[in-house]
């Protein structure tokens, strides 16, 4: 503002005597902005030398105020529904509306910070470096999870849910009162009934969906699934990203559900669920769909099919301590008394199906197959001896 004004006393002052050239490097300034200060003087005196803005007197490429109107409008009321309602959902929602020559993503965003509705941002990690994979086909992988959600009262309640890999279509949804494998069962039993059966499930290490890594064997949720021809795979511990679209797909689900009334039992939380899975597979843009929703997806592709045969258990080995009566486990609840003289000794216990050998270091003390419909396996005691059971060997 100093070089404006001296420009303006020179101008005033001047009698033809004026070193422009000295004047200007006195001024740090360029012979041309000194005339076009002096310029904008002459013409208007001193209100023409403040700052003027650059801004064009026309901007015809800008969004038409109709449709950024429309874009405010839309974001508000995703947020009090409860619905993602960042720059690419609300495009989505705009193309799926029917909206003529809707903008960009980045132009939405753009319209969102000229109205005060959101921050800039600092450039993020570009989509594309992110390595992603999708099963080719629907029902050839449903991912499981649950999650806990808080009813009115303050009491804990579980969600269970099922959801396809390949469209993110949510196959079915369970209020429940706690996360175990009659709860998972109910769960996937209805998406089955519903969609038919997949080629695989994917799920977290959690009792409810296996029992390898608590007492070894299977537990009755997997076994239910093999018997199906469905292959159950466990995430590997301490890596959701395994699991990465399940544990993502909590999030629409919980602002959801925080956007509505609180539900007072498990009753009224199933009804949201299913308000919320019909909206989430017919009306909601899904942005790794490109804006097409789930329900779309999945009707788009041939479904996957399970194995035409159940599929049998991997072999497992376990490492344990025989109880005071000489007991161990077998897994799936089925427990053997290989006799006390054994009691409180470390045996390998190999189980491939229903076929079971016991080793005490290079010892074979028994060999057996599992009888299915009985806990507690035949000891092999000379009056009671089984046919399928031999004790081969005591320790010396």
């Amino acid at each position: 503002m100093e070089a404006r004004l001296a420009v303006a006393v020179s101008v005033m002052v001047d009698d033809g005597t004026v070193d422009v050239s000295l004047l200007c490097r006195r001024l740090k300034i360029s012979r041309d902005t000194y005339y076009r200060y002096r310029r904008r003087f002459l013409e208007s005196g001193l209100p023409g030398l403040m700052p003027v803005s650059s801004r064009p007197a026309s901007s015809p490429g800008q969004t038409p105020p109709e449709v950024a109107s429309l874009i405010v409008a839309l974001r508000q009321e995703l947020l009090e529904k409860g619905w993602d309602a960042g720059a690419r959902s609300i495009r989505y929602r705009l193309k799926r509306q029917g909206v003529q020559n809707v903008p960009t993503a980045r132009t939405v965003h753009r319209v969102l910070v000229r109205a005060g509705l959101v921050s800039p941002q600092p450039a993020k990690r570009p989509r594309s470096s992110y390595r992603r994979f999708e099963h080719r086909q629907p029902n050839a992988c449903w991912q499981m999870d649950g999650t806990t959600w808080i009813l009115a009262d303050k009491t804990p309640a579980w969600i269970l849910r099922i959801t396809d890999d390949h469209s993110r279509m949510i196959m079915a949804s369970l209020a429940c009162e706690a996360e175990n494998n009659v709860n998972a069962w109910t769960c996937m039993n209805t998406a089955i009934s519903r969609h038919g059966a997949p080629a695989m499930l994917l799920s977290d290490g959690g009792p409810a969906f296996g029992h390898r890594r608590i007492g070894g064997g299977l537990g009755v949720f997997e076994a239910r699934l093999r018997a199906l021809g469905i292959n159950p795979v466990v995430s590997s511990p301490f890596h959701p990203q395994t699991c990465g679209k399940k544990e993502r797909d909590w999030q629409p689900l919980k602002r959801w559900l925080t956007a509505q009334p609180a539900a007072h039992g498990l009753i009224e939380l199933q009804r949201l669920l299913d308000v919320y899975d019909a909206l989430f597979n017919t009306d909601r843009p899904h942005q790794a769909l490109q804006g097409d929703v789930p329900a779309e997806r999945y009707a788009a592709s041939p479904k996957a099919t399970p194995s035409a045969e159940p599929i049998a258990p991997p072999c497992t080995i376990t490492y344990q301590k025989t109880a005071p009566n000489g007991a161990i486990r077998l897994g799936n609840g089925y427990r053997l008394s290989i006799g006390r003289s054994w009691a409180g000794v470390e045996v390998t216990v190999v189980r491939d199906n229903l076929d079971v050998i016991v080793l005490h270091k290079q010892t074979l003390i028994a060999n057996i197959r599992i009888d299915p419909n009985r806990r507690y396996q035949s000891n092999g005691r000379p009056h009671r001896r089984s046919h399928n059971k031999q004790i081969l060997s005591e320790p010396s």
